[in-house]
């Protein structure tokens, strides 16, 4: 074979291995984990009232109250308060993971704890009287990270992250996860799981984040990142 030939079947081969590369830092890994996120909220927005979704699945929500441009962990987030203030995405069948695996996930700023008997709601979709299910983010007395899920058959998993306070100023993420029958939470990298083997969970409320839909559990801080992913 001639040496031109064999030159140029290497450009070649160098070219598609570089594209590859570039597509997955561009999809975050693979294009089949990029096409599992249902819902992303940046929580970018510096005018206006609606909280984009950069998803691709429509899943854009309302802002009612949050203050928006404030300093995020990436670029800028919304800032709560400990009422009503909340963002609100309206019920979809695309943010229902039913039998599938999933994992619901948020950066949090905030400076006080959670008194006794007092919880800060970050993300939750239905609440504990919900037909079909429900799952929850929040942050709870001591200012821990607990996720909360119940399918169908109001069986209940209730995962708490460490036993270290996120109320110190500074950026936190937490990712609550179902993968098969095991139920975690991760807290900046530790991770804290259990055994629930969850039915199906499927709701028609829409998707709150910051509070529980404007009326309880508001939380006095920054939220930025919100991420959901079924599959």
């Amino acid at each position: 074979m001639r040496p031109g030939r064999i030159h140029g079947r290497f450009l070649t081969s160098a070219v598609a291995l570089c594209s590859s590369i570039l597509l997955v830092g561009f999809t975050g890994g693979s294009a089949e984990a990029a096409s599992t996120v249902r819902g992303l909220w940046h929580l970018n927005e510096k005018s206006g009232s609606i909280a984009y979704d950069s998803s691709g699945k429509g899943n854009n929500g309302t802002n009612y109250g949050a203050t928006i441009g404030v300093e995020g962990h990436l670029l800028t987030a919304y800032a709560f308060d400990s009422t009503n203030a909340h963002v609100l995405v309206p019920s979809s069948a695309t943010l229902n993971p039913g039998r599938a695996n999933f994992s619901y996930s948020a950066w949090v700023n905030f400076t006080v704890a959670p008194g006794s008997g007092q919880t800060y709601d970050i993300v939750r979709k239905g609440v504990t009287t919900t037909s079909g299910g429900e799952f929850k983010l929040e942050i709870y007395e001591g200012g821990r990270a607990r996720c909360t899920a119940k399918d169908s058959a109001a069986l209940l998993g209730v995962i708490q992250g460490p036993r270290t306070s996120l109320a110190d100023g500074r950026w936190h993420q937490i990712t609550c996860k179902r993968a098969g029958s095991t139920w975690s939470v991760t807290v900046d990298g530790q991770v804290r799981s259990k055994t629930v083997a969850f039915g199906s969970i499927s709701n028609a409320s829409a998707l709150s984040i910051g509070s529980k839909y404007g009326t309880a559990d508001g939380t006095p801080g920054r939220i930025d990142e919100v991420r959901l992913a079924i599959g």
